[in-house]
């Protein structure tokens, strides 16, 4: 099937009759033959504004594209036709397969036109300041707008690009999660430029809605250029329409959309990817073209689109959002059992849930999560993300240093820009001692994830780390003035209160978390642990009692042995313990101070021991 360059047929058929009306009707039957599905006033619209943002028209001031208002349009600057001789070729577009390529070119403003000895504008179709390239592809639809001013590289120095958050446009909020997994998408592919700096999906995403002019988003992300646009379903039909704008001076310098059946959507995403990077840097290096033809190829469209789902919830990271991630996930390979992205999903989701959040026993769920896991690498041995997940499971759950770090160094080499996984192994390394390498790999974060809360909390945690609690705790506040409602920053937050002592400002912070959030296990725990360190005892045993009722599994656990530990019932405390180490939620046991009171005792030193906590330097 041959996907119409809408614009470029607008353009053609007022240029074919210009100074005339061609009316909305007559471009609705050009455009959109009988028996098309598609909202055609609101195409058509968008289809001018990109044609005179091309031209850089505006339709207040009309200079080329005059609009009669419920009528149609018409071509308003006098046009003279060139000579047969002076049409260009028409040829194959590079790197676009068995597409043709037409180039027009028009003047960008009145120094630049030329006038003819009839004081006519002329409207040649090639070789003038401002270029408009189009591009009709078979199969993929490609409509490829490309602005440069004459003897200036306007993309030169370009070495960090955001993507802002693709907006809904198909009138559906339902439809919010495809918005969102286009734009996670295009993150991920143009990462896998070596050159490139891509800002992450955390940092990039807060923009979605902000009221900020694109230079300050630029200059708060410290980018060269952002690409901004919109995703538009009818059917099984995607149509994603991109803008790269220079973030210093808020030009545009191309829009183009791209259009293709669901089924074809990772073909549709790798050849945005592709035209992006190549217009930013010149070319696309033989590896990167390597690892972005990974991604082609047709996917089970049910599968596919319930695994943008998955991914939409699981990103939410509570209870809710991880249980409806799995349900997705799991349709997804009912629909198609080889796909496996869904299951590196339901991986994360079971990593997550057994910190303290499921139903299950922790070792339940990490057993869950290194089934679904493996089977992702059965399926795909180079899926980033699985190696993650089983790094996580090693980590957290099997107490397996080794493992988790070979997962995680190989995660980071298939998806250097995944700062989540380079999140969990900054951690690992934290843990293992091994500070300086911790370090390194969150200054790292800091280059893609300027944001995010996980960028927050791996720069505070090396503060903190290295002793330095006061500035961990500078830095949380800061954080929590853009993010006020953060579960993460204020539990940490109230963390690190605790470690210096300052038990009030603890005790507020965890209170907080529970009038923003209502009964959580974790904020609770903290808060009963807190109070038995600053001495109220009432308060902390009000506290235990109420999650002894609970009888959750896993973190609450360990969580009763610390408040146990902190009142003095030195042997309850211990058989607590033991419960969590039975449960695989006792992999913190020999690092953190709360259990001093402890640390002497032979059962103590014994389960520090099967913990197989690394000794410290």
């Amino acid at each position: 099937m041959r996907i119409q360059d809408q614009p470029f047929q607008i353009l053609e058929t007022l240029l074919e009759r210009p100074g005339e009306l061609v009316s909305r009707d007559e471009l609705h039957r050009k455009l959109w033959p009988d028996g098309t599905f598609v909202d055609f006033d609101a195409g058509l619209n968008a289809a001018v504004r990109r044609l005179r943002d091309v031209l850089n028209d505006s339709p207040e001031e009309p200079r080329y594209i005059e609009t009669l208002p419920r009528l149609g349009y018409r071509f308003i600057a006098a046009v003279e036709m060139v000579d047969e001789s002076e049409r260009p070729v028409v040829q194959s577009a590079p790197g676009s397969g068995n597409a043709t390529s037409v180039t027009l070119q028009f003047a960008a403003d009145d120094e630049a036109a030329k006038k003819n000895s009839s004081g006519k504008w002329r409207v040649p179709r090639w070789g003038w300041a401002i270029a408009c390239g189009v591009s009709l592809v078979i199969g993929v639809g490609t409509i490829s707008w490309r602005l440069g001013v004459l003897g200036k590289q306007s993309t030169d120095a370009i070495h960090a690009i955001a993507v802002l958050p693709l907006q809904n446009s198909s009138g559906d909020a339902s439809q919010d999660y495809l918005a969102e997994g286009m734009t996670e998408a295009l993150i991920t592919n143009l990462a896998q430029s070596a050159s490139l700096r891509v800002i992450s999906r955390t940092s990039s995403m807060r923009y979605g809605d902000a009221k900020k002019t694109l230079p300050e988003i630029a200059r708060q992300l410290k980018v060269d250029v952002i690409v901004e646009g919109s995703v538009t379903r009818v059917g099984n039909r995607i149509r994603i329409d991109a803008q790269l704008i220079d973030g210093h001076t808020d030009r545009h310098l191309w829009a183009r959309s791209y259009e293709g059946e669901l089924k074809n959507i990772l073909a549709v995403q790798m050849e945005i990817a592709r035209a992006i990077t190549v217009d930013v840097e010149g070319k696309l290096a033989p590896q990167d073209q390597a690892r972005l033809a990974k991604s082609v190829g047709q996917v089970n469209p049910e599968a596919y689109e319930a695994f943008l789902k998955g991914r939409y919830y699981w990103n939410k990271r509570s209870l809710d959002g991880f249980n409806k991630g799995l349900a997705f996930f799991q349709q997804a390979i009912r629909a198609d059992p080889t796909y496996a992205p869904p299951y590196a999903g339901i991986a994360n989701c079971h990593n997550f849930l057994g910190l303290g959040m499921g139903s299950e026993p922790p070792k339940e769920e990490a057993r869950r999560a290194k089934v679904a896991a493996q089977r992702a690498l059965e399926l795909d041995k180079d899926l980033a993300e699985a190696h993650g997940a089983l790094g996580f499971t090693f980590y957290r759950y099997d107490w397996n240093w080794s493992a988790a770090e070979q997962e995680y160094r190989r995660a980071l080499e298939l998806d250097p820009h995944n700062v989540i996984i380079r999140g969990w192994f900054a951690d690992l390394l934290s843990f293992l001692g091994r500070t300086e390498e911790a370090h390194a790999q969150r200054e790292q974060l800091r280059d893609f994830d300027v944001f995010s809360i996980q960028t927050v909390r791996a720069v505070a945690g090396a503060y903190g780390a290295a002793g330095h609690d006061d500035k961990a705790i500078d830095y949380y506040k800061q954080a929590i003035e853009s993010e006020s409602d953060s579960f993460r920053l204020r539990m940490d937050l109230g963390g690190h209160y605790l470690q210096t002592g300052s038990y009030q400002n603890a005790t507020e912070e965890f209170q907080k978390v529970l009038s923003l959030y209502g009964p959580n296990v974790y904020p609770l725990a903290r808060l009963g642990y807190t109070y038995a360190l600053w001495g109220k005892k009432a308060e902390a045993e009000r506290i235990l009692g109420q999650l002894k009722r609970e009888g959750r599994v896993g973190y609450v656990s360990y969580a009763l042995a610390q408040i146990c530990a902190a009142l003095g019932r030195k042997e309850e405390a211990l058989s607590w313990l033991e419960k969590a180490y039975d449960e695989g939620a006792a992999q913190m046991i020999g690092l953190r101070g709360d259990f001093g009171s402890l640390r002497s005792d032979p059962h103590f030193q014994d389960l520090v021991r099967r913990v197989r906590v690394p000794p410290q330097t």
